[in-house]
């Protein structure tokens, strides 16, 4: 295949098996023939345009798509940027320092979903002069609301437009339209985004010279799997807010009386507002992955491992009972190690030294659903004769213990099941068409892995209790 044929050849592979993640590096070259779209369910995706198809023939369109043929890998991209300067951990990849803690100063912390560092760093570098813009996601219209829909990627260069992008945003994004203003406007950038976005980032750099040149930082956040945009219409239908009626949405509010992983869910429409624990909220048990992205069932990148600093939440005993929360940090690039070590001496951030054991610990279930359990979902692929992306992962036909096997199946399930599912109720106007369909399938993944012993008992208390009623 030559470099002309690359657009086709992603076509054929990612695009049209379902892995894209619609993070738009393909659609930023130039007379790209790529597009990014809204799906029906929610998605971006990446579309080839048959009135464009003259691309620019020194592009290797495949070679920009962080699941493409022949894309290097995350351990092959980042050795170039730390291999001489960092440790290597095979689930964090490269790392300098490790850190659990949060911010002291300002608002960082009262403002963020955690403890505040993902906007700090992006303040520091501005503060520093080490940058002149951040590019981060915030609503589309921050400036009258936070929280109002649609978000996407901005361009800031203050504290305050900082700021306005310190949440978690459950939520589609692409990169296309904002890496277009990088290439128009000279100056240095910061972005932080996904791993997969990261890495996409990477891609381009290598064979664009002008971002490569002005993207000077990269942030990367912790990630379990990217969600589409019904999955904040089905939170906020439960809450009794239409899908075309929700104004705007904060998947993470902090309840002071509450451990950290205890959050509750704020949606409004032009009524009013609402807030609702995100437990009793169906469909927002993480691990399941309703409305997730195939793609992410095929990414093994939980710490951003092509970032200068990947941020996330420090998911340990000893810190989650702090309902203010608690990042766990880990450093690759010396500039960003610098601005922590002196702002920790200084007292403006509270870290201590974690260790790369304890940021592992922190992410156990992503690490064993994406660097593990990944190969028995690429057996399961290629068992149908189906394209899949290469990873670090060979394909394995078995995990231990062997109930994972029918977790994993029935996550699938769950994952192409709530994207159908919810399209329906939003056709028939009825949410229980969502969630009838999907609650069986739940319960069925919920008893995964609980022994007989175990059911055994549960069943008997239940009788128990029936008994005691009557």
């Amino acid at each position: 295949m030559t470099i002309i044929q690359s657009h086709q050849a992603l076509n054929d592979t990612v695009i049209a098996n379902g892995y894209c993640v619609g993070c738009g590096a393909c659609a930023v070259p130039e007379q790209s023939p790529f597009r990014i779209v809204m799906d029906d369910y929610g998605k971006y995706q990446s579309r080839l345009s048959s009135s464009n198809v003259f691309a620019k023939t020194e592009i290797d369109y495949e070679k920009l798509c962080p699941f493409g043929t022949s894309t290097p890998n995350e351990d092959e991209i980042a050795k170039q940027h730390y291999g001489e300067t960092c440790e290597y951990n095979t689930q964090v990849g490269y790392y300098k320092g490790v850190y659990a803690g949060h911010v002291t100063e300002g608002d960082f912390r009262k403002q963020g979903s955690s403890g505040g560092m993902g906007t700090w760093v992006l303040n520091e570098l501005l503060e520093k002069g080490l940058v002149d813009y951040v590019l981060h996601v915030k609503s589309e219209t921050a400036d009258q609301d936070l929280n109002n829909l649609p978000f996407r990627y901005h361009v800031s260069k203050t504290l305050d437009e900082t700021q306005q992008g310190g949440k978690s945003r459950y939520y589609p994004i692409e990169l296309s339209e904002v890496l277009k203003t990088v290439r128009n406007q000279p100056g240095r950038y910061a972005v932080v985004g996904l791993p997969c976005f990261i890495k996409s980032i990477r891609l381009l750099q290598a064979q664009d010279s002008v971002l490569a040149g002005r993207i000077q930082y990269c942030v990367g956040l912790v990630c379990g799997h990217l969600k589409s945009s019904h999955y904040a219409e089905s939170l906020a239908w439960q809450m009794s807010i239409a899908p075309q009626e929700l104004q705007g949405i904060d998947f993470r509010i902090k309840d002071p009386s509450e451990p950290a992983n205890r959050y509750s869910t704020y949606a409004k429409d032009t009524f009013g507002e609402k807030i609702v624990p995100t437990k009793q909220l169906f469909g927002a048990d993480w691990g399941a992955g309703a409305f997730k992205y195939k793609a992410c069932d095929f990414c093994d990148d939980v710490f951003a491992e092509t970032a200068d600093v990947v941020l996330g939440d420090a998911w340990l005993p000893e810190y989650v009972q702090d309902s203010y929360g608690t990042n766990v940090v880990v450093t690759r690039k010396g500039a960003i190690q610098q601005l922590i070590v002196n702002a920790r001496r200084e007292g403006r951030l509270e870290l201590d030294e974690l260790g790369v054991e304890k940021a592992v610990q922190s992410q156990d279930a992503g690490l064993r659903h994406r660097k593990v359990a990944i190969g028995y979902r690429l057996h399961c692929e290629k068992a149908d004769n189906s394209w899949v992306p290469t990873k670090r992962t060979s394909p394995s036909k078995s995990l231990n213990p062997r109930y994972e096997m029918k977790r994993q199946q029935l996550r699938t399930e769950l994952r192409d099941l709530s994207h159908r599912s919810f399209l329906n109720a939003k056709h028939t106007n009825d949410l229980s068409a969502y969630i009838g369909a999907v609650q069986p399938v739940y319960s069925h993944y919920s008893r995964q892995g609980h022994s007989f012993l175990r059911r055994l008992l549960s069943f008997t208390k239940r009788k128990i209790k029936a008994v005691v009623r009557l």
